[in-house]
């Protein structure tokens, strides 16, 4: 048995947490809300993940706790502890993280995830790949809108610029009844956690990435889903990493490959029997 793990600033700060060991691991991927910065603390979305993946390595060593449970006593005692501030804000000011996890209970593996970091389970006749498209669906459309304006020799500011309005509709759909569900400060996204659970012995090997590091695949065509499970060791995702860097710096002025920024937090998490 063995479980490595990495995360690497793509942003002014780290807004990932990640943490793996032996019978439980997840990835929380921070996204601030719509305004400005409201918390004490390098950016809301770093404080909100942060504070609640400290809380997560304590409440999910518990294995008679559920994981929607322990994901409600987080998000509770983080809005218990910033109550004032949250009070002054509406929902979609506040910080939001998704949410992707594996945790081992008696015989079975059971996957958890709210928003869009993949979960990859290689299983002995199978792989398996576990993640809430809705968000990278939906905004589709605006980065296709975004990069085209690029190609046009449209700056890049001016760009952003003209699709912003259709991204902030998008995020106002945060756990909204025909929205995307998401972890924020209330209870409304947990209750609409997305679980599986598979025989242990089927279970092969686990790779969790943010969407940062899922790049790779999806936005550099790097390699295929099927490809992460070539991660071996804790060298071969630093490389991986190093090399996802690379690629995004030269292509500084996103006209290659369609994105909304040249980088982000990057998180990789491997479990593997």
């Amino acid at each position: 048995m063995a479980v490595f793990f990495y995360t690497d600033r793509g942003n002014n700060q780290n807004e990932d947490f990640v943490y793996g060991n032996d019978t439980f691991g997840f990835i929380l991927d921070g996204a601030s809300g719509l305004g400005e910065n409201y918390l004490v603390g390098n950016s809301d979305a770093q404080v909100f993940s942060h504070f609640i993946g400290s809380q997560l390595i304590t409440l999910l060593a518990n294995e008679k706790m559920a994981t929607n449970r322990a994901l409600m006593q987080a998000v509770t005692k983080f809005a218990q502890k910033y109550r004032k501030e949250l009070g002054r804000l509406t929902p979609d000011l506040w910080p939001s993280a998704t949410f992707s996890c594996y945790r081992k209970i008696g015989d079975e593996m059971e996957f958890s995830w709210l928003g869009d970091s993949p979960i990859t389970a290689f299983l002995s006749q199978q792989m398996r790949t576990f993640y809430d498209r809705t968000v990278p669906q939906n905004d589709q459309r605006i980065v296709t809108t975004f990069h085209q304006l690029l190609k046009k020799g449209e700056v890049i500011d001016v760009a952003k610029e003209a699709v912003k309005e259709d991204l902030i509709k998008n995020r106002q759909m945060k756990n909204t009844p025909n929205g995307y569900a998401i972890l924020d400060p209330s209870p409304i996204g947990i209750a609409r956690l997305s679980q599986k659970k598979l025989p242990l012995v089927q279970v092969e090997k686990i790779v969790i990435t943010s969407d940062g590091f899922y790049r790779l695949v999806d936005t550099f065509n790097e390699c295929t889903p099927h490809q992460l499970g070539q991660f071996k060791d804790y060298s071969m995702l630093i490389s991986a990493c190093d090399h996802l860097r690379q690629l995004e710096r030269e292509d500084d002025q996103l006209l290659t490959y369609p994105r909304f920024k040249q980088s982000d937090d990057a998180s990789i998490l491997v479990w593997q029997k």
